[in-house]
């Protein structure tokens, strides 16, 4: 028996017979035969390279990225920064100022006539979830607790319609203007007629200063001569002047008597210092100055004695400025007491003139005046009439355009204490 393995290896086609497939086809004898040899066929062309691209796109990407980065990292730093206004319409007045100042906000309260319940807040500006710089300003409008409509009072004579602004619990505040109606006649008021207005606001009345005759003080003494002009509604400047006459004589005026003159204006009195000059006359008084120019000087009236708001809308009608302060006194409250310079003597335009006004004989409660100096007119008026005080409007020139029309001083100034329902003269920027 014999052994065969599993597995046997065929052997190799012999090379003769893989020849063998090869098949010429031979044509008639005698005939040559070529061989064709064909060339293989050229490789597929080869796709674009894309990697390069990729990477151009790669680094667009990454440098957008950055780019954006670098746009944004000062916006967060300043949103940050931004503070969200609370929503606080309907909160009575305390608790919506706390609020507000509590997120890093300044609560600005201004009290109006509205529908809502009295003493809370109707509005705000900004409005609610408004975003904001820290220590923005947040303008809260609280409803008046009474409301009254403002009487007619143009026609009248100052006197009756005080009284009857102040009937309807209303302050008021006066200023004398030239006119050819009658002395003391009521020519405008604002608010107008028949306006809604919180209870305790200020109607300003303007009235007529008339035309008034000039009196005749020459050969009255000063003692006298001043006081007399004073009664006629004119303003007296008294001026030293040599003269044989007996001192302290009105040797002269100016105005003549009974010139028709209007209401306010000034009279010169050339008072006799009681020696001459070899004989020399009086100078005669100086000529006005040109129509439109104001002279560099002026004279200081006599305000002590009048009342704090008429003392200072008289300085401020000769060119001087106010400084109040309130000082212990048997005189009556608000009452000047006495001023510094002296009434009669000469100052430069613009010069300060400081008043004692009488805290009365029996002081009341004083606060501090808020400062409100830089604000806007209606809202410094505002702040003040909510801090107690009742405001009165005067014009002050000013040479920086960014000043007009904005509150440039005020008096009593900021931070001094004054009498709880005393009045606070605010100053408004105008061109000079």
């Amino acid at each position: 028996m014999r052994f065969r393995p599993p597995f046997r290896r065929r052997p190799a086609p012999s090379r003769r017979v893989a020849e063998a497939e090869t098949v010429v086809d031979q044509g008639p004898p005698g005939e040559v035969v070529e061989e064709e040899v064909l060339e293989p066929p050229p490789p597929p062309p080869r796709g674009p390279l894309v990697w390069p691209w990729l990477l151009v796109l790669l680094l667009l990407v990454v440098g957008g990225l950055v780019a954006l980065w670098l746009l944004t990292r000062d916006d967060d730093t300043k949103s940050s920064n931004a503070v969200v206004v609370p929503n606080v319409i309907g909160q009575p007045q305390s608790e919506a100022v706390a609020r507000v100042n509590g997120t890093g906000l300044v609560a600005r309260v201004v009290t109006k006539p509205s529908d809502a319940p009295a003493g809370r807040v109707f509005a705000e500006e900004p409005g609610a979830r408004t975003r904001v710089a820290h220590k923005s300003v947040v303008k809260l409008s609280v409803s008046a607790a009474n409301v009254v409509a403002v009487p007619n009072v143009v026609g009248e004579l100052a006197t009756a319609a005080t009284a009857e602004l102040r009937a309807q619990g209303l302050a008021v505040g006066t200023s004398s203007v030239a006119s050819s109606k009658p002395r003391g006649t009521v020519l405008s008021q604002t608010p107008a007629a028949g306006a809604k207005v919180a209870k305790g606001s200020t109607v300003v009345i303007r009235v007529s200063r008339g035309m008034v005759s000039v009196p005749d003080v020459v050969g009255q003494t000063r003692g006298t001569a001043v006081p007399a002009i004073r009664a006629a509604g004119l303003v007296p400047q008294a001026f030293t002047v040599p003269s044989a006459q007996s001192k302290g004589t009105v040797v002269s005026q100016s105005p003549k008597a009974g010139k028709r003159v209007p209401g306010g204006s000034k009279v010169r009195l050339n008072i006799s210092s009681g020696q001459t000059s070899g004989g020399v006359p009086p100078p005669p008084p100086p000529p006005p100055p040109p129509p439109g120019t104001k002279p560099a000087t002026v004279t200081v009236p006599d305000v002590t004695g009048r009342a704090q708001e008429a003392a200072q809308r008289q300085l401020n009608s000769a060119g001087l400025k106010a400084g109040v302060v309130y000082v212990p006194s048997d005189q009556p409250e608000g009452a000047v007491v006495s001023q510094s310079p002296e009434a009669g003597t000469t100052q430069k335009r613009g010069t300060r003139i400081q008043l004692n006004v009488s805290l009365g004989p029996t002081p009341g409660e004083q606060r501090a005046v808020p400062d409100v100096r830089g604000e806007d007119p209606a809202a410094a008026r505002a702040k003040l009439e909510s801090a107690g005080f009742k405001v009165q409007t005067l014009p002050q020139g000013v040479t920086d355009a960014s000043q007009i029309g904005t509150v440039v001083d005020e008096q009593p100034a900021g931070g001094r204490r004054a009498p709880v329902g005393s009045t606070v003269t605010i100053y408004v920027g105008r061109r000079p």
